[in-house]
C-alpha cells in the first residue's frame, strides 16, 4: 500500500488519470491500490457523489431521448422524477458503500467507511464514461450499445470485488465476488418482500 501511495503523490496528474482509468478497466486490482492511496478529504467526496449522480440523470435523461423513450420501468420512473431519482441514485452509493465497509468488516476486513465509499464513488465515475460511450454507440450503431451494457454489467460486478478485495486486504477476489452476488439476492429478496407487505406488488394478479 505504501509503495502505491508513493506511485500516487510522484506521477504526474496528466499521465496518472488516463493510466488509472486503463488500469481501472482491465487491472482493476492495481487500479484499485492506487485509488485508495490518494487521499481524499470527504466533502469532496461527497461533492463528487453528488456530481456523479447529477451527471448519470442527465445521461440517462439523453440515452432514453435517443432510443425514443425504450428504457426500462426503473429508469422511467427515475427520469419522470429527476429530483427524486437523483436522491435515490445517492441513497443507493451510500448504501453500497456502508455495505461494503460493513460486510467486508464482518468477515475480518480492515477497510474503513470512507474508502469504501472513495471506491464507489470512482466506480461511479467510470460508469459514467462508459455510459457515453454507450450514448456514442446509441447514436452509430444501436446494437453495438446493448453489448456495451451487458459488458459493463459484468466489469462492474468483477471490478467492484476487486476493489474491495484491496479495501479489506483480502486475498481472492472470487470470495468476494461470492459474497457480493449474495448480498445482492438478499437485498433484492428484502425489497420484494417489503413492496408486497406495503401493497406496491405488481397488479392484476388473481
Amino acid at each position: 500500500m505504501e509503495s502505491a501511495r508513493n506511485e500516487a503523490r510522484g506521477a504526474p496528474e496528466s499521465d496518472m488519470w488516463p493510466q488509472l482509468v486503463i488500469d481501472s478497466l482491465v487491472r482493476p486490482r492495481a487500479a484499485a491500490r492506487r485509488v485508495l492511496a490518494i487521499s481524499v478529504d470527504p466533502f469532496v467526496l461527497l461533492q463528487a457523489a453528488v456530481a456523479i449522480t447529477c451527471v448519470g440523470i442527465l445521461l440517462g435523461y439523453l440515452a432514453m431521448r435517443m432510443s425514443g423513450g425504450a428504457v426500462d420501468a426503473v429508469s422511467a420512473a427515475v427520469l419522470a422524477a429527476p429530483l427524486m431519482g437523483a436522491l435515490v441514485q445517492f441513497g443507493m452509493m451510500a448504501l453500497i458503500a456502508f455495505l461494503a465497509f460493513r460486510v467486508g468488516r464482518l468477515f475480518g476486513g480492515r477497510g474503513d467507511f470512507w474508502s469504501a465509499a472513495t471506491v464507489v464513488v470512482w466506480l461511479n465515475a467510470m460508469t459514467l464514461a462508459i455510459q457515453v460511450l454507450q450514448l456514442v454507440a446509441l447514436a452509430l450503431a444501436p446494437p453495438l450499445a446493448g453489448i456495451i451494457a451487458i459488458a459493463t454489467l459484468f466489469w462492474l460486478f468483477w471490478a467492484f470485488a476487486s476493489f474491495v478485495t484491496e479495501l479489506h486486504d483480502f486475498r481472492s477476489p472470487m470470495m468476494v465476488l461470492g459474497v457480493v452476488v449474495l448480498t445482492v439476492i438478499v437485498i433484492v429478496f428484502g425489497l420484494t418482500l417489503l413492496a408486497a407487505i406495503l401493497g406496491f406488488g405488481p397488479q392484476g394478479v388473481s
